[in-house]
């Protein structure tokens, strides 16, 4: 019997707005006109990156997982790649969501010379785990 699963979409927005707080983080003095950024831009990025999140709920529930992993992926991009230069260009959202769902759930067969790169992202597993910390 299939698991059922319910995406928790509170959780995905709140998710997305972390990362929109990231990109579009601001020093206290503006240094030019790009540095300026309003409420409408900032909502305009949350609801940008969570519809583009929503793109992966049917494959992941499709392949018998927990929608709720693009979630932790989110949250994984806002504390390693959510950056100001970012702003709220979604390009390197959708890229980079893209790449940590098919390492949490596979859609491709590799050839040997190409899962060796498997074991390297395995290693550097161990190492955060190692390090994680508790906010």
């Amino acid at each position: 019997m299939k698991e059922q699963y319910n995406l928790d979409s509170d959780a995905l927005f709140k998710a997305c707005k972390e990362v929109a707080g990231q990109t579009l983080w601001q020093t206290p003095n503006p240094q030019d006109i790009s540095d300026i950024i309003d409420s409408d831009q900032i909502n305009k990025a949350i609801k940008g990156y969570f519809e583009e999140a929503l793109h992966y709920v049917e494959f992941i529930v499709g392949q018998n997982r927990d929608p709720n992993l693009i979630t932790r992926a989110i949250l994984y991009l806002s504390q390693a790649h959510a950056i100001p230069p970012m702003k709220d260009d979604l390009t390197w959202f959708h890229y980079s969501l893209d790449v940590l769902i098919e390492l949490a759930c596979p859609n491709t067969i590799h050839p040997k010379e190409t899962s060796q790169f498997l074991y390297d992202i395995e290693e550097g597993i161990i190492e955060t785990r190692k390090n994680i910390y508790d906010i």
